[in-house]
């Protein structure tokens, strides 16, 4: 499922954060490990964080561009996907002539994730905002209060909540702006987290780039625990951007999907014959 090239900003911030580090690191590094790949190693700024444990190497593979291999890395507890060259480090976005963001899609296919247990994460968790009927299409939604592109989804999918047609389990995490936390924690807070919600995002100023919820002045604690299992959980999916989604493929496994998606691909996962 292609990502909306719109939200490609809040990512690269993580990208450029990995960048820094890496043009920063000492180039001398240890690949014995690496030499029995048939893959070239990592580039040396990358081999450096990886020898030092700054970065954990999760997997490598061939990309669709000759000559360029991929790496997926875990990085400050979020799994990102770089890129090497004869030595040189390239990290950021890589999008296909078809506008594919290969990313996302490497990060799929690559990155060893266990989504069904982020998702009993998740539930273990609990202070999840559901909505929709129980019978429809479901899908959890990692989002923060502070997100435009949240904000866009769940003007996208309200209608088909409304409709009976998906069902949706809020999950809200705050880590893009100064007051996301405490904005989400307003939310979780409230006798009615759902029209808390709801405030949140129809009051949702664009221009600024922030909810439309007063942020909470304390937050208990117990807020704060569910607040960083949401983005434990987050980070276990590979998920680097807001907002994340699982959902049911086709083949009934739970797999993860970072970015707002088209209308088109919530409109066909939510057919009410499409059950999951």
């Amino acid at each position: 499922m292609p990502r909306d090239l719109s939200c490609a900003p809040r990512v690269v911030r993580l990208a450029a954060v990995l960048l820094a580090l890496l043009l920063l690191a000492p180039m001398p590094a240890s690949r014995a490990a690496m030499r029995a790949s048939p893959l070239p190693p990592p580039p040396p700024a990358l081999a450096a964080l990886i020898h030092s444990g700054a970065v954990k190497l999760l997997s490598r593979f061939a990309s669709d561009v000759p000559g360029l291999t991929g790496y997926v890395v875990r990085f400050r507890g979020t799994t990102q996907v770089v890129y090497g060259s004869r030595g040189y480090l390239f990290s950021g976005e890589l999008i296909s002539p078809q506008s594919v963001d290969m990313n996302a899609l490497y990060r799929q296919r690559y990155a060893p994730v266990n989504d069904a247990a982020a998702i009993e994460r998740l539930e273990h968790a609990g202070r999840l905002i559901s909505e929709g009927p129980a019978h429809a299409p479901l899908l959890y939604a990692i989002i923060d209060p502070n997100c435009s592109f949240c904000y866009r989804f769940y003007h996208m999918a309200e209608p088909l909540i409304g409709a009976g047609r998906l069902q949706v389990r809020w999950v809200l995490v705050g880590f893009l702006e100064r007051t996301s936390q405490a904005r989400a924690a307003a939310i979780l807070a409230s006798a009615h987290p759902a029209r808390a919600l709801r405030f949140d995002e129809d009051h949702f100023d664009v221009v600024h780039e922030h909810g439309g919820i007063a942020p909470a002045e304390r937050i208990a604690p117990q807020i704060l625990t569910a607040l960083k299992q949401h983005l434990d959980a987050m980070s276990d999916v590979g998920g680097d951007g807001t907002p994340t989604l699982l959902y049911r493929a086709p083949n009934g496994t739970w797999t993860a999907q970072v970015g707002l998606p088209t209308q088109r691909w919530l409109d066909a996962y939510a057919q009410p014959h499409a059950r999951r």
